[in-house]
């Protein structure tokens, strides 16, 4: 019995071996560039001031995109406000959405602490979006703004 027991698992294992993958295969994480096209890394944002990204993230034959925000307060004073994200799309191959027609989200910074933020935008909604960002929380904040893209491997 033990024989055919081992048997079975060892043809499974040799089934799901060449079993078809059906899963994302993401990339690795990247900064967003800005519009100097530097790294969105520990970039300070201050109050009232909105920035756009530079190099538009492309989308073109991905699957999905995942953005990851980190939005850093030092104690420098107090929250009275927040900070909306912008994803402005691709209008014509050249130009870009602007904040009063972009998706945009809002979330609020936290005094002397860190704001992670993670969402996904899919490629059948974008081929080629940016961001802006504008701050109103009061204060400056030090942002990191990365980004994977996936696609999905072709069936075997």
């Amino acid at each position: 019995m033990k024989k055919y027991l081992f048997v079975l698992i060892l043809l499974l294992l040799c089934v799901s071996a060449k079993a078809a993958d059906t899963g994302y295969n993401w990339g690795a994480w990247g900064f967003v560039a800005d519009a100097n096209a530097a790294s969105w890394d520990d970039k300070g944002l201050a109050d009232n001031e909105t920035e756009i990204s530079g190099t538009a993230i492309s989308l073109d034959g991905k699957a999905a995109c995942i953005i990851s925000i980190q939005a850093v307060e030092d104690n420098t004073g107090a929250i009275d406000g927040t900070c909306t994200l912008y994803i402005m799309a691709d209008t014509d191959g050249t130009n870009y959405e602007g904040v009063a027609t972009a998706y945009f989200f809002q979330f609020t910074p936290v005094q002397n602490s860190t704001v992670y933020l993670a969402f996904s935008i899919s490629a059948a909604n974008y081929d080629n979006f940016k961001f802006a960002i504008k701050n109103e929380s009061g204060q400056v904040l030090v942002m990191d703004i990365r980004y994977k893209t996936a696609t999905i491997p072709a069936a075997s």
